[in-house]
């Protein structure tokens, strides 16, 4: 006759054994799918960016469409979008972000809301002036006031909005450099 204890107990550790090689496994997947959302977004700003900067160097054509369609593709993928990528599986493989990023949170949520306010700006700016990049859209002698390690800041969305889209364009790319420059892991 069949124990029917040595059943369950067989049963459980079968379970158990089961659970044991599957949960690694799709930790294992979520953290790859993180860096590859990651990864496809990081590519997808910098094509946006680029875009942004062909039309501020006059290597192309202004297109208030395509020139907002970038920004709101940089803003999509900013803020609390790109923060949450990196909650969790931040060194996974195939990841180049730094796992400083857990211990300097609000620094990398407060760039990566930057980023996000800097490019809303320039959709913003899409829309105010949709013939022709404007000399109101051209940053002037007076603007490297605002950003750059040493100069002061913008305080907040109303104060990005009222310079130049061309000055929010760089601050933005700072905003890059600066995030990549903490946070990403140097190839050796």
């Amino acid at each position: 006759m069949i124990n029917a204890s040595r059943i369950r107990t067989a049963f459980v550790l079968l379970v158990v054994g089961a659970f044991a090689t599957t949960i690694p496994a799709v930790t294992q997947s979520i953290a790859t799918d993180n860096v590859a959302q990651r990864q496809d977004g990081m590519k997808a700003m910098a094509a946006a960016a680029k875009t942004i900067d062909g039309m501020f160097k006059g290597s192309s054509v202004y297109d208030a469409n395509a020139f907002k369609a970038a920004a709101e593709t940089i803003r999509s993928h900013a803020g609390e979008k790109l923060s949450s990528l990196f909650d969790r599986s931040i060194a996974a493989p195939g990841s180049k972000a730094s796992v400083n990023i857990e211990a300097e949170r609000q620094s990398f949520d407060k760039l990566a809301a930057d980023l996000g306010v800097y490019a809303s700006a320039l959709a913003a700016a899409a829309e105010r002036y949709p013939d022709v990049i404007s000399p109101q859209m051209r940053m002037q002698s007076g603007d490297a006031m605002i950003g750059g390690p040493l100069a002061r800041k913008a305080k907040a969305d109303r104060d990005v909005r009222s310079i130049p889209a061309e000055h929010a364009f760089h601050l933005m790319l700072q905003t890059c450099t600066s995030c990549h420059a903490q946070f990403r892991v140097r190839a050796e």
